[in-house]
Order: C-alpha cells, then sequence, then structure tokens
C-alpha cells in the first residue's frame, strides 16, 4: 500500500467516525501529501535543471565549508606542541598502582 493511499484511508476513517481531527494533524497530512506529489513527479519526469544562480550559491557555500575548515582547529596538532611519551602524574599513580 503506497503512502497516498494510506493517508487516504486514515482520512475515510476519521469521516466514517465523525471525528474531528486537529489542524495539526490535517496540516501534516496536507504536507504528507505535498511531499508524495513532489516525489511521485520526480520519479516520473526527473529533477529540474539547475539554474545558474542556484549553482552559484552552492559553489559559495563549498568555499565557505572549506575556508571555515582551514580554520578549524586540526585536534591531532596539540600532539606535535606537547610530548605524547610523557604520563601526567595522575596516571602514573593509577598504573603503578595496578602493576
Amino acid at each position: 500500500m503506497t503512502e497516498s493511499q494510506r493517508l487516504e484511508n486514515i482520512r475515510k476513517i476519521a469521516e466514517n467516525t465523525n471525528a474531528q481531527v486537529s489542524p495539526a494533524l490535517a496540516n501534516l497530512i496536507d504536507e504528507l501529501k505535498a511531499e508524495k506529489i513532489a516525489e511521485e513527479i520526480v520519479v516520473e519526469h526527473g529533477l529540474l535543471q539547475a539554474t545558474k544562480q542556484e549553482v552559484e550559491d552552492q559553489v559559495q557555500e563549498f568555499a565557505s565549508a572549506e575556508d571555515k575548515a582551514d580554520e578549524d582547529d586540526d585536534y591531532d596538532n596539540d600532539e606535535n606542541l606537547h610530548d605524547m611519551t610523557a604520563i601526567s602524574p595522575s596516571m602514573r599513580e593509577i598504573f603503578e598502582e595496578n602493576a
């Protein structure tokens, strides 16, 4: 059973029981129907061609993400700044007690 058929069954059940569907549920059902229609259009006709503006926006997002990645700290970089073979006094106590 497809999603649209399930939604139609829910609608019929609600009508048959004379139940009031909350506005939130009605909105959700409408959104799900719209998403399903959009999905069917894409499946039948393929995606729409991207506009030049959309491509430029995406390029800018990639460029800004790349710049941000360069600015982020390298979390492994601290290994170059500290003696990684040294053990802190508290860790040394733990290992010496168990040894």
